[in-house]
């Protein structure tokens, strides 16, 4: 390889690395979290949604655990967002019942074989009968232009941690 050559993929490499590094936005998401509860109860399973207000702000998501609790990634994650960006926010929370696929069942218990379960599957075929789970939350609560919900994020870590009571 000659010198120039080398040099070029050099500087190339360097420019991807500092493009790389130098991109993170890490700094300016701020770390979300809460806890949610309906009707007092903590609400396990459920997802919640952070839509901006403002069109430069970035939407984020996340689920909560057996406590109700939860923690905000924002959707672009990818870049570095372990938060949200500070501002005001909608917030959506919806939980759906967990349908059960009784072949898959089957297969999960050790009762049928995994080609047994293909086999169930084909014969179903592309229309099978799907069940449509039922929204377990209250509906307002479903859609950012219905949920009475709002988080505003700050700079302030203290401030960042919301409680929703979700009632119906």
């Amino acid at each position: 390889m000659t010198r120039a050559k080398l040099f070029i993929v050099a500087f190339l490499t360097l420019g991807v690395l500092c493009f790389v590094g130098c991109g993170s936005k890490d700094k300016d998401h701020r770390k979300v979290s809460g806890t949610v509860t309906m009707n007092g109860a903590p609400l396990e399973g459920a997802t919640l949604t952070f839509y901006p207000k403002e069109p430069s702000g970035d939407s984020g998501g996340g689920k909560t655990g057996a406590d109700g609790t939860f923690t905000i990634t924002s959707s672009r994650a990818s870049e570095g967002g372990t938060g949200l960006l500070p501002g005001e926010y909608r917030v959506t929370v919806t939980k759906f019942e967990e349908t059960k696929d009784p072949d898959q069942e089957a297969y999960d218990k050790g009762e049928i074989t995994y080609d047994e379960l293909q086999e169930r599957k084909a014969k179903a075929g592309a229309y099978a009968k799907v069940e449509v789970p039922e929204l377990l939350t209250p509906p307002k609560y479903q859609r950012d232009d219905t949920t009475p919900l709002t988080a505003t994020v700050t700079d302030d870590p203290k401030q960042n941690v919301f409680e929703f009571n979700l009632d119906e």
